[in-house]
């Protein structure tokens, strides 16, 4: 990692106050990078343990949960949306019986996006920097019961509305809070010890940074389920070797479930959550990716069941097209086990 960090080109004389935790598995083996200090002006370094919002990675625990409500037999894969809204909630007659939460989760509803949009764009004038925190479930419900048709159904597009939609649905359905959700169903079984949604239980946290400015937390009420979640390089990488090896249980069988094609547009497939691209030289191989940003943060997990591979990046400013050459770097330059 010295050509990355401290080479000519490298972070050191490209970006100086970048913070960057990165961990690689590979063949059997866990490695752990890091870059930088928790913030411009602070004296700690970065280290695996760091926490970090994951911004829309959140997407990929959400997805998780309704795949395990799928396979407990509590929800069934072809379920309608329609089946699991409040009671005064009424689907214009254009969207009754149709969308499916396997929908919502694949980015193909067809729905207002909150990405992007107009939504997206009204709230902004409302508040530039924390516009999410304005959107509640009867800001959610208003949208959906005000939406007259879905053109796009079907195709592939990014959507914050669907998550937050779909969190509001698991919620009704488990009876449970969204963060008691994670915490009973994903964080314990999987020993995620370093992963949170509102308290952040460390004072190992990187700063967030947007256009060299320090920034705070993503503040969300309805969209937690899209973009909430802190965590660490150590408990992402743990988490992307369990999509490599699902094994046979229960969260296996839900983890498998989430990495099926549920949508597919063009040259893109989705899964639940999972964006799966094809290898340019092999357009039989596949390989999966995420990314996150929040106001502060970005990070972008990885894996290829092809090379035995896994990465996570995460970086303490909001810079999309950072963590994507990051990945393309790192995946050019560690060594493919045999």
């Amino acid at each position: 990692m010295d050509t990355l960090f401290y080479g000519k080109n490298g972070l050191k004389n490209k970006i100086p106050k970048i913070g960057v935790s990165i961990g690689i598995y590979q063949a059997g083996k866990s490695n752990f990078y890091s870059f930088g200090n928790t913030g411009h002006t602070t004296n700690e370094k970065i280290d695996s343990n760091t926490v970090f919002e994951i911004g829309s990675n959140t997407k990929l625990f959400t997805s998780l949960l309704l795949a395990l409500e799928i396979e407990k037999g509590k929800i069934k894969e072809d379920a309608l949306i329609d089946n699991y809204l409040p009671r005064d909630i009424s689907l214009q007659p254009n969207l009754k019986n149709k969308i499916r939460l396997t929908d919502l989760a694949s980015f193909s509803s067809g729905l207002p996006t909150l990405h992007d949009d107009i939504y997206d764009s009204l709230l902004s004038v409302k508040d530039s920097m924390q516009s999410y925190k304005l959107v509640d479930k009867k800001y959610l419900f208003n949208i959906l019961i005000n939406t007259t048709d879905i053109k796009n159904y079907g195709k592939y597009e990014y959507s914050n509305f669907s998550y937050g939609l779909l969190g509001a649905i698991l919620e009704k359905a488990t009876k449970k809070n969204y963060s008691n959700l994670l915490r009973k169903n994903i964080f314990r079984p999987l020993k995620l010890k370093n992963t949170f949604t509102d308290k952040v239980k460390t004072k190992n946290v990187a700063l967030a940074y947007y256009e060299n400015k320090e920034v705070g937390y993503l503040q969300l009420d309805a969209l937690k389920s899209a973009g909430v979640i802190k965590s660490d390089a150590v408990d992402m990488l743990r988490f992307l070797k369990l999509q490599l090896y699902p094994g046979e249980n229960l969260m296996g069988s839900a983890i498998k479930l989430t990495q099926h094609e549920f949508t597919i547009d063009s040259d893109l497939k989705v899964g639940l959550g999972w964006h799966i691209l094809s290898d340019e030289e092999n357009e039989n191989k596949s390989f999966y990716a995420m990314q996150g940003d929040t106001i502060g943060n970005s990070s972008l997990l990885f894996f290829d069941k092809n090379t035995d591979l896994a990465i996570v990046i995460l970086i303490n400013e909001s810079n999309h097209n950072l963590t994507g050459i990051l990945l393309d770097y790192l995946i050019n330059n560690v060594p493919v086990a045999k």
